[in-house]
């Protein structure tokens, strides 16, 4: 039996896919509660002109346009990371259901020979990590820690489609 799967039936890691994707909405669900917090009201009708940063600007403090402004960009960085995490998933999808349970990577024979459940999980934590820094850092010298957690997450992924690529030659 390969990672993710248990007596439901149910491929853990590939439905990590989705759940990421939810989970990169929450920033924005943060950002809109900051506006809302500061007395701001989103015109629906038009919601992209009425979120643009000209249109913010003055119109809520500067601290939280400027928190505002780093929760939507955390979002945009959790879809522009969507593709590396999609492929590294469903790449070592394929090499356990190509090479079965008897594949040894790094001398284990265990049952999940990429390591995918556990890449899921570190990217998960990572990634939250990488959103708290990256809405709660506003300081430029601190704010390495969250480059720090970017290269982290992304290095997981990179090796996590090597692993897949050394099991299907």
């Amino acid at each position: 039996m390969a990672s993710g799967f248990n007596s439901t039936g149910l491929n853990y890691p590939l439905l990590a896919i989705p759940a990421y994707y939810l989970f990169s909405t929450v920033p924005h669900v943060y950002a809109m509660n900051l506006l809302k917090s500061a007395g701001y009201k989103i015109n629906n009708s038009n919601p992209k002109a009425s979120l643009s940063p000209s249109n913010l600007k003055g119109k809520v403090p500067d601290a939280v346009f400027t928190k505002y402004q780093r929760a939507e960009n955390a979002q945009n960085n959790n879809f522009e990371q969507l593709p590396l995490f999609v492929a590294a998933v469903l790449a070592s999808i394929l090499a356990e259901r190509v090479a079965g349970p008897s594949v040894k990577i790094g001398g284990t024979g265990d049952l999940d020979p990429t390591g995918l459940t556990t890449f899921v999980g570190a990217w998960f934590a990572i990634r939250t990590a990488y959103n708290v820094a990256y809405i709660s850092i506003d300081d430029h010298s601190k704010s390495f820690a969250r480059s720090a957690l970017w290269v982290t997450g992304s290095g997981l992924a990179f090796y996590q489609i090597f692993k897949a690529a050394q099991i299907l030659g």
